[in-house]
């Protein structure tokens, strides 16, 4: 695998750099402050009242104007805040009629963009947050997509529904989409409007293999099959993008599953039928040609399916993958680097959740704070604090420390104020250029396992798991921890000393896990292997079932859903 170049680290800023740092962001805070301070949330809201008394005090005995006043203000009276608080406003939204009055000027001023929504990995209900701001991050920089011709871009372009606002007489005065952050990022950037889905199906972008249309697929399995199809039929493939490596596992899955109905398709020109895919099939059809000569360079290399470097034989220009494969995805980065083979870059698609866009990529794991909102650092050892301890426990982004876990806390454009993330990350330095943060992915913070008194992060729990070696791999009634998982290749010759190496692991990472188990409080943790295709199979019935976007679907590390519990443990072919 080829590596990125990584930015200049530096592991402490120097004053310059401090100072230009913190310029920035307070300059950035004072336009944010500005640019939604008279939105409904911000006037109404009884988080802000403080800070709203704060500023009209100002008005009357100081010039509030003065940017340091704006700034004291906002860090000694505005607390933390979660979705529980900007639920009530963002309801209106969802109304009918949707009214003007009730809807302009929500979080921010005027009309969102489109309205994003929460994928429900590890939050028991979907959570939605209007978008008003393009952000300024190019999700190409640095990427050899950024030049290529050949690019399959494995994106959804689909929405769930359209917001139609009306005024007092009735008349439609805004529209405005509701879907994915990534489809709402994308449908921005193609400058789509509600009610041009039909225009757009038909187009094909020069420099990507699949034809719009196949962005509108909402069943996951046939979703990438089509993509494949067209990467498939385009030789000169260079770069290949997803959001998550668990997507592109099951896009390669699917594809070699699929692969003679494929080729077939590829050698007459007739667009092969799937699940789900009427509604784009004529569309599709206008840009998919016979390619017999394809076909028969496709058929010398099937044998070698699943070998090192199989997507570099498939195309022989393949240069690069992005998509997530670090932190909690970190389980399928071998596979993916299997796929991949030597030669072929590796990158992230960068730090991005519904609520902002908060890091660049830099490499597997490694993120460059981006600059566009105002981020705060809550330590990692701060957990419950009061409205009070708010100020005096968040830290600047220039105060921030190399080495250090935290939460960031976000302030954005878009309408949120002190937002914590609920993320876990570690500071790993600092940018040369502009002093910028650079942190990898920890973990989600409240993503924790509880055994007797034993807390256990996920980040723990998943890592146990994926330190057995190779030679290793019936639940009983004591409590304990459960894994269920899915194998790349066979069960290797020592599967019963799995379960012991995982609990050694634990041990080393909690000093409780020993009591609990001489007390009978725990037992030795379980490993069931499901058979091949379970998770990818899981992933398309969550789409389907839980009516998720195709591009954010994940599997928790947690699971506290009991009837996808029961699901998974139907595959089980093997109890370690």
């Amino acid at each position: 695998m080829s590596q990125l170049v990584l930015p200049n680290v530096i592991p402490v800023l120097t004053p310059e750099l401090s100072q230009g740092l913190k310029q920035h962001s307070e300059d950035c805070l004072l336009r944010i402050i500005q640019r939604n301070l008279l939105s409904r949330y911000a006037t109404e809201s009884l988080s802000l009242h403080a800070f709203r008394d704060a500023l009209d005090e100002c008005s009357r005995t100081l010039d509030h104007s003065i940017p340091e006043v704006t700034l004291e203000r906002f860090r000694t009276t505005v607390p933390f805040s979660d979705y529980a608080m900007y639920e009530p406003f963002i309801s209106d939204l969802f109304k009918v009629p949707c009214k003007k009055a009730e809807v302009e000027n929500l979080l921010s001023p005027g009309y969102p963009t489109f309205v994003t929504l929460s994928s429900k990995t590890t939050g028991k209900s979907v959570k939605y947050f209007p978008k008003y701001t393009f952000p300024h991050p190019n999700p190409q920089e640095g990427s050899v997509s950024a030049t290529s011709s050949f690019n399959c871009l494995i994106m959804h372009l689909g929405s769930k529904r359209t917001f139609e606002v009306e005024d007092e007489s009735g008349q439609l005065v805004a529209q405005f989409p509701l879907c994915t952050v990534s489809s709402g990022i994308t449908r921005t950037l193609f400058n789509m409007k509600p009610g041009q889905d039909q225009t757009v199906m038909g187009i094909k972008v020069p420099t990507f293999t699949s034809p719009l249309g196949v962005s509108f697929i909402d069943n996951y399995r046939s979703f990438l099959v089509m993509h494949a199809l067209f990467a498939l039929q385009e030789r000169r493939l260079e770069t290949l993008c997803t959001t998550f490596g668990t997507i592109l596992i099951d896009f390669v899955t699917f594809m070699e599953e699929e692969w003679d109905k494929l080729l077939a398709g590829i050698e007459t020109g007739i667009l092969p039928a799937f699940d789900g895919t009427e509604h784009v099939h004529s569309y599709l059809q206008l840009h998919f040609f016979a390619n017999p000569e394809r076909v028969a360079e496709l058929r010398s290399i099937e044998t070698m399916k699943g070998s090192s470097g199989w997507l570099k034989k498939i195309w022989p220009d393949f240069k690069e993958y992005t998509g997530i494969v670090g932190g909690a995805w970190g389980g399928v980065l071998s596979k993916v680097l299997l796929y991949l083979g030597p030669g072929v870059g590796l990158r992230s698609s960068g730090y991005v959740l519904s609520e902002c866009w908060a890091g660049l990529p830099y490499s597997v794991n490694l993120y460059k704070l981006t600059r566009d909102d105002y981020y705060e650092l809550l330590p990692a050892s701060r957990v419950e604090i009061s409205d009070e301890e708010t100020a005096t426990c968040l830290i600047p982004v220039w105060q921030v420390e190399t080495g250090k876990i935290y939460e960031p806390v976000v302030t954005s454009h878009d309408g949120l104020w002190r937002y914590r993330l609920g993320d876990l990350v570690k500071m790993e330095g600092f940018d040369a250029s502009d002093g910028s943060p650079i942190f990898s992915f920890v973990q989600r913070r409240y993503a924790i396992m509880t055994m007797a008194d034993a807390s256990l992060p996920a980040a723990v729990i998943a890592n146990a798991i994926l330190s057995t070696t190779e030679n290793t791999i019936g639940r009983n009634h004591t409590p304990t921890i459960g894994y269920v998982v899915e194998l790349d290749g066979d069960i290797g010759p020592n599967p019963s000393l799995a379960r012991q190496e995982v609990l050694a692991v634990l041990k080393a990472q909690h000093e409780m896990i020993q009591r609990n188990l001489d007390m009978n409080m725990m037992g030795v943790p379980t490993i069931c292997i499901v058979e091949c295709g379970t998770f990818a199979e899981y992933r398309r019935w969550r789409v389907e079932s839980a009516d998720i976007g195709v591009m954010q679907v994940k599997v928790p590390v947690i699971l506290e859903d009991k009837t996808l519990l029961e699901r998974l443990l139907t595959k089980v072919i093997y109890e370690a």
